[in-house]
């Protein structure tokens, strides 16, 4: 038998008892979001994983939960490698923490037979609820005599009570189930027995320092039919709790669902699924939103050959489940995973068969409104049938963990974000060879949390847990630097097309850097800053009929005009002025101003999203200027300036007041009328503080180092042969 069998088989042994049961007067015509929203999840990347055991024993994971303070805590349970004892081990990640505290072990418990969960209470406290079997004999030799245990760990604290009795009995009792209501009520399920038949049973306790009730049956017993399966539980933020389950004959059944409402009454179990049918295998799940999803597999009769999965929901605030209705073709049996966002939606994950793809694993989206997204594939190899796991966030994302492999197995993860699953999938388990079983949680910061056991010999696996985390950040790119290398430069248009950019060198001169053609020489540009959000300054270009496009930099690379766009708008020819200043709105980002030929002047706010907000009017009179440049921070007060030159030649500077507006303009100086280019070009000169360039009409080109309080110094002579440029910006 090979290693990873082996191991399988020996961490089966612990679980075998579930097998018992407007931009002014312009309309924008796409202002886009970043690409990637448009097509892929946005997810950041997994950090590397941390070990939770040492990989000296055997470890099974049962179960992963965040409490409402964000802490995650994962269960499971822990043997030597000759299988000795076994024992029931917690970890808590605190809030706010990507540190895990020690594992604690909860109970040794009698034999290898159990089920354990954790349940997350909305009063806060976590509960570590399992099935003991103290009559066992040991492996294959079951015998009647469970009893139901619990440790709770309460809202803030740091340790874990003793485990305590909810419940005894002498028969074959198992599959139990707990669920918190906000007061702090613990109401159980599990399977038993009454009147010699298999029995729904339920106990409740209304305190954290009451006894538990006597137990009472919630099914009603049918003379000709019994259980099929275990009860399912849930319990509403509202204080109702909620027990699905199936009863019938061995021809039909039906799914039943019956609530307990806040007085302590249970209702009469009423049916969900068709009658005539076959239901086996409901899974029942509410979302923190309160809406509530009740799947299962159905069949027309026990014998047939083909089922159909459905699902039936029920809508937050209401106790009604609508009709079932087929799950869009999803089809995996009793096998599947169910989760619900906080806005209703429901996501079903499981393994189905593809015909010259074997088995995958396969998801599908109902959104609260009734529409099914399409099936779709997530695996990109072998999944074996049981083998994943699914949570919803409360940002109405969707995290999903699976096994993928035939030979060495790893765990997979995918994210289901703004309704678009992750391109690709993403490896969690390091294990090199054997298998690797994992869960999945989201925790108080939107970020999937998946803990996984993986194989480290034959008898022997390891606990591993790992979540995202945000990419390092990128800097931010500086003031008008297009090469990437930190210091401003200057663009540079010719007539032929021929786009460059002139790196600074950071010593106050200019090199030639990444050219495109094919520009129309009609081609109004706009260097700005990073528009787009992806850390690289952008440029904005404005064509003959009034389009303004954003064209995306790429630090270092060329702005070829078939490179990465996004159209703003239409009807940007009513201006006869765009310039960038810098930040003008405080918000660190850059701006735009736009002057129309009858002097009145807009701002144009960068609004996050790649475009602009809603242009604001600045003020008139702005036609006594023939050239407005924006220059940046020139007196270091972080605010976006302004320059501009009268008909006389005085050039003056408005300074920025950082919320979208100028103060009272100073006089630079005078005779700027010997130039025909005025550019911003950053910090070219190395001091960092904002220049500006000057061209005269020769076509020399002048160097204004500025002195970082809103003026200039002496200018210096860059060189000649800048009349070969169209344009500067």
């Amino acid at each position: 038998m090979p290693r990873s069998a082996l191991l399988r088989h020996s961490i089966a042994a612990v679980t075998a008892v579930t097998l018992l049961g407007g931009i002014g007067p312009l309309t924008a015509t796409a202002t886009a979001a970043p690409v990637a929203a448009a097509t892929a999840a946005a997810v950041d990347p997994w950090a590397a994983s941390v070990p939770l055991s040492d990989g000296t024993t055997i470890n099974s994971l049962r179960d992963l939960k965040t409490a409402k303070d964000g802490s995650v805590v994962a269960l499971w349970y822990r043997m030597p490698a000759n299988r000795s004892k076994n024992e029931l081990v917690v970890a808590v990640r605190p809030a706010g923490s990507t540190a895990w505290g020690e594992a604690h072990v909860l109970r040794t418990l009698p034999g290898l037979r159990s089920d354990a969960a954790l349940t997350v209470s909305a009063d806060g406290s976590v509960t570590a609820a399992w099935m003991e079997y103290p009559n066992d004999g040991g492996m294959g030799d079951e015998k009647p005599g469970g009893v139901f245990r619990m440790a709770t760990l309460t809202a803030g604290a740091t340790t874990w009570s003793a485990a305590s009795d909810i419940m005894t009995d002498p028969g074959w009792a198992h599959s139990g189930q707990l669920a918190g209501s906000p007061s702090g009520e613990l109401v159980a399920v599990w399977q038993g027995s009454a009147d010699g038949k298999a029995a729904v049973l339920s106990s409740v306790r209304p305190t954290p320092d009451a006894d538990w009730s006597d137990p009472v049956r919630l099914d009603e017993p049918l003379a000709d039919g019994g259980l099929n399966g275990p009860p399912q539980l849930v319990y509403s933020a509202q204080g109702t709790a909620t027990v699905a389950f199936v009863q019938g004959t061995g021809r039909t059944g039906e799914v039943k669902v019956t609530d307990r409402s806040a007085d302590g009454t249970w209702s009469k179990p009423v049916a969900v699924s068709t009658p005539g049918t076959y239901p086996t295998g409901p899974t029942l799940t509410i979302g923190s939103g309160g809406h509530a999803a009740l799947a299962w597999n159905s069949k027309d009769e026990p014998t047939s050959e083909t089922s159909t999965q459905v699902l039936a929901v029920r809508p937050a605030d209401s106790l009604t489940w609508g009709a079932e209705e087929p799950a869009n073709g999803f089809r995996t049996g009793a096998w599947r995973k169910v989760a619900v966002n906080p806005q209703g939606d429901v996501t079903l994950l499981g393994a189905a068969w593809e015909e010259g793809a074997g088995y995958g694993a396969q998801t599908t989206t109902r959104s609260a409104s009734g529409t099914w997204s399409a099936l779709k594939t997530l695996s990109t190899g072998y999944v074996p049938d049981d083998q994943f796991d699914l949570a919803a966030g409360s940002d109405g994302s969707f995290h999903a963990v699976w096994t993928q492999g035939d030979g060495n197995r790893k765990l997979m993860a995918a994210s289901r974000v703004g309704g678009v699953w992750s391109a690709t999938p993403t490896p969690l388990s390091t294990n090199t060879t054997g298998y690797a079983l994992g869960l999945v949680t989201v925790d108080a910061a939107h970020r999937p949390v998946s803990v996984w056991e993986q194989s480290t010999g034959d008898f022997t696996s390891q606990l591993r847990a790992a979540t995202t985390a945000p990419a390092p950040v990128k800097p931010l790119p500086r003031w008008r630097d297009y090469s990437g290398d930190g210091r401003g430069d200057l663009l540079g248009l010719t007539p032929a097309g021929a786009l460059t950019v002139r790196t600074g060198s950071g010593t106050g001169g200019l090199g030639t850097g990444a050219t495109s053609t094919g520009w129309p020489a009609t081609s109004t540009v706009v260097a700005f800053g990073d528009l787009s959000g992806d850390r690289c300054n952008d440029l904005l270009v404005r064509s003959s009929a009034g389009v303004l496009t954003r064209h995306d930099g790429g630090c270092g690379t060329a702005f070829a005009r078939t490179g990465t766009t996004s159209t703003i708008g239409s009807g940007w020819n009513v201006y006869d002025v765009l310039t960038a200043p810098g930040d003008m709105t405080g918000d660190g980002r850059t701006d735009l101003l736009a002057r129309t030929p009858g002097g009145e002047l807009f701002l144009y706010a960068d609004d996050t999203k790649g475009a602009f907000k809603t242009r604001v009017r600045v003020g008139g009179g702005w036609q006594t200027y023939n050239t407005l440049v924006g220059v940046g921070d020139l007196n270091g007060d972080k605010a976006g300036d302004l320059l501009a030159r009268d008909t006389a030649g005085v050039l003056w500077r408005y300074q920025g007041t950082g919320q979208g507006t100028f103060g009272a303009r100073v006089r630079v100086g005078g005779g700027w009328q010997a130039y025909n280019s005025l550019s911003a070009v950053g910090d070219f000169t190395g001091d960092g503080r904002a220049d500006l360039v000057a061209r005269d009409t020769t076509g020399t080109l002048w160097g204004y180092a500025g002195n970082g309080a809103g003026a200039f110094a002496g200018r210096v002579k860059i060189g000649g042969g800048w009349q070969m440029y169209k344009t500067l910006s």
